[in-house]
Order: C-alpha cells, then sequence, then structure tokens
C-alpha cells in the first residue's frame, strides 16, 4: 500500500511532475549533466515506488504511455529534414543489428550460465523478444510458446521491467567511460563524455524557438490530429499493432510536405521532450523490486547476464566496425527498450538527427522480435 495510491490521479501526477522537474533541473547542473535527465528521473522514480510513495501501478501510468507517448512523436519529429534521416538511418540501422545480434548472443550466454526450470525455453524467447522489440512482442511471444502459468507470466513481466531500468542505467553511464568514448568515438558526445547538441542539424525558423502560446497550441492540436488520423489508417487496415509506425510515417510526411503549416509551430520538441520524461518517471515508477525478488530473482539474473553481454558485444563490434558511441546508444536503446525511449534519450542530449532513425529502428525491432523470440525458444528446446 503506497501514501499516494493509484485512485488519486491528481496527486500522483503532481508527483510525477516534481520528479520531472527536478530532473530537468538536475541535467542543467554540473552533476547533473554527468547522468543525463531520463537517468536521474528512472532512479528517483524507482526509489518512490519502492519506499511506498507512490503506487506500482497506476490508470495515470497508462495515460501516459498511451496518450502522451504518441503525442511526443509527432512533436519531436515536426522539424525532421528527411535528408538528415536518410543520412543518419543507415548506419543507424547497422547499430540495430548489431544490438538485436548482441540481444541474442546475451540471452544464450545468460541461458546457460541461469537455470530458469521447465520453462526456460519459454522464458528466454519471450524475454528475448521483448528486449528486440517491445511488450506487444513480450506478450505475442508467450502466447505463441505457450506460457500459460500466471506466476510466471508475472514473474517474467516484473523482471522485464526491472531489466530495463538496470539496462537504462548502465547504458547512460557508457559515455562517462573514457576506455568506451576512446573505442568508439562520436560527433555527438565530447571527449570528456558530455553531450554535444545538433540543433542545427534539423531545420528550424528562429522565430519557432520562442515561446508562443497560440502557435504552442498549434502544435499540439497537430500532433494530436496525426495521432487520431494515424488511429484510424491503423484500425481501418487492421494494424492496431503498428499503431506507432503509422504515427511516426505520418508525422515525417507532414513535417517534410507541409512546411507551411509546420512553420506556424513552436515550442514543439520542448513539449515533445516534456512528454516523454514523464514516461520515463512512469518507466521508473513501475519497476517492482520487492515483488520480483522471489519467483523472478533468477529470471532478473539472467537478464542482467543478458544486458551485460549485450553491452559488452556492442562495445566491441562497436569498434571493429567504427560505429558512433551516440549512434550505438540510441540503437541499442531502440532495441531493448523500444521507440519511444530511444527517442527520449536523444531528445534529452540534443541529438536531434538521431531521434527519428531511432523511431524508425525501434519500430523494426517490434516487427522481428516476436519471430527471433518464438526461434529462439524453439532452438533451446529442441
Amino acid at each position: 500500500m503506497s501514501l499516494i495510491s493509484a485512485d488519486q490521479p491528481f496527486a500522483l501526477g503532481a508527483v510525477l511532475m516534481v520528479i520531472v522537474a527536478f530532473g530537468l533541473w538536475a541535467e542543467r547542473q554540473p552533476w547533473g549533466q554527468k547522468f543525463g535527465g531520463p537517468l536521474l528521473l528512472l532512479a528517483i522514480a524507482m526509489v518512490a515506488s519502492n519506499v511506498g510513495l507512490i503506487p506500482f501501478t497506476a490508470p495515470l501510468y497508462g495515460t501516459v504511455a498511451g496518450i502522451l507517448v504518441p503525442m511526443a512523436i509527432p512533436l519531436l519529429l515536426l522539424r525532421a529534414d528527411m535528408r538528415t534521416i536518410v543520412r543518419e538511418s543507415g548506419p543507424m540501422l547497422i547499430a540495430f543489428l548489431v544490438a538485436a545480434g548482441a540481444t541474442i548472443v546475451g540471452a544464450l550466454v545468460g541461458a546457460t550460465v541461469v537455470n530458469l526450470g521447465d520453462l526456460e525455453p519459454q522464458i528466454v524467447g519471450t524475454i528475448t523478444s521483448s528486449y528486440i522489440g517491445g511488450s506487444l512482442n513480450f506478450v505475442a511471444t508467450a502466447e505463441a510458446v505457450g506460457i500459460k502459468d500466471s506466476s510466471v507470466y508475472v514473474a517474467s513481466l516484473s523482471a522485464d521491467a526491472v531489466g530495463a531500468v538496470i539496462f537504462l542505467l548502465l547504458l547512460m553511464t557508457m559515455p562517462a567511460v573514457r576506455v568506451i568514448r576512446a573505442l568508439m568515438p562520436s560527433r555527438f558526445i565530447s571527449e570528456d563524455g558530455r553531450a554535444i547538441s545538433h540543433d542545427a542539424d534539423i531545420s528550424e525558423p528562429a522565430a519557432a524557438r520562442t515561446f508562443e502560446l497560440p502557435s504552442a497550441a498549434m502544435g499540439l492540436a497537430l500532433s494530436l490530429v496525426i495521432c487520431a488520423v494515424s488511429k484510424l489508417i491503423a484500425n481501418l487496415l487492421q494494424l492496431e499493432s503498428l499503431f506507432i509506425l503509422v504515427v511516426t510515417t505520418l508525422s515525417l510526411l507532414v513535417a517534410n510536405l507541409a512546411r507551411p503549416v509546420v512553420d506556424k509551430v513552436s515550442s514543439d520538441f520542448e513539449l515533445g521532450t516534456l512528454f516523454m520524461y514523464i514516461f520515463f518517471v512512469a518507466i521508473g515508477a513501475g519497476a517492482n523490486v520487492g515483488e520480483v525478488l522471489g519467483a523472478a530473482l533468477p529470471i532478473i539474473i539472467f537478464i542482467v547476464v543478458m544486458v551485460l553481454v549485450h553491452l559488452v558485444v556492442l562495445v566491441i563490434v562497436g569498434k571493429l566496425i567504427k560505429l558512433d558511441l551516440a549512434e550505438v546508444l540510441i540503437a541499442s536503446n531502440a532495441c531493448i527498450l523500444g521507440p519511444a525511449p530511444a527517442a527520449a534519450l536523444a531528445a534529452s542530449k540534443g541529438w536531434q538527427p538521431l531521434i527519428a532513425p531511432g523511431i524508425l529502428v525501434g519500430m523494426f525491432g517490434y516487427a522481428i522480435a516476436t519471430f527471433i523470440g518464438v526461434a529462439l525458444s524453439a532452438l533451446l528446446g529442441a
């Protein structure tokens, strides 16, 4: 029982926004710049839920994921230049494929090191699917491989959430490690590990940099229109699971074919970043450490091994084929956590040219992850 219950949306929302506000302030301080806003938000939210201040689950968290995240995608993409996207998507796709391969290698190593019991092939396949795609792949793979035991299902989901936080904590510390920066130099990261903003790579009129209420409202309206039309298209084509991909595609079309409309919008990127930061807090709040220490403990250990191997393989292969560290970070994030967190990480660092490619490769992960998870389960169960 938490101090603030799930049926107190205003009080809960106040706590979430206080955490977001603190994270936005902290990342502008010298000490906060070493960690980054998302990392701080995840850690604070995770502590808040596990000490009993806020609940682990709440309808408000679902609202954040279901409404604010889709709305954030158009806001973050309205300034996207397709020439930049085309130029950046090639290396990002390569980095993503390396990340997906690293996840599979990590899963095989984890299955060798950790005994997950009779359902090990199914659990490994399901977790791997989730860590290449997302929650929709988790559900689809679990159904496909026949995980019916509710305790195993809940334990796996809980471990998945905790593992995601652990992964992001490790990922966010990589730029601070001098050896990793030396192995994979980046045009987005300075020699001392600080993020280098690339705002200039996005075509943005000077007027759009100032906050004006009518043009900010225009941005929110345009975002909602894009989401509404995307939902209609996804339903008509019976592609509800690919709703985010439709939102991304339509956002890019508007950004590149409706420039007169986009030029009337301001503060879109800032609003999109704010929505994504709220999403990070919701992710951290959902990581119930106490609940999963029992049945889910072996699965957490498996995930930790998988994530560690994933990151080691990324660094080794990234060095060999000369990948950019920032692109590897976003691709790895898109692989493990999905397109929305990848976009949030890129936005928080000011890496606008990596936002759209990060979303697109994350959606590619959604498309292939279930097949990989089912195939891996079959391989381990043979």
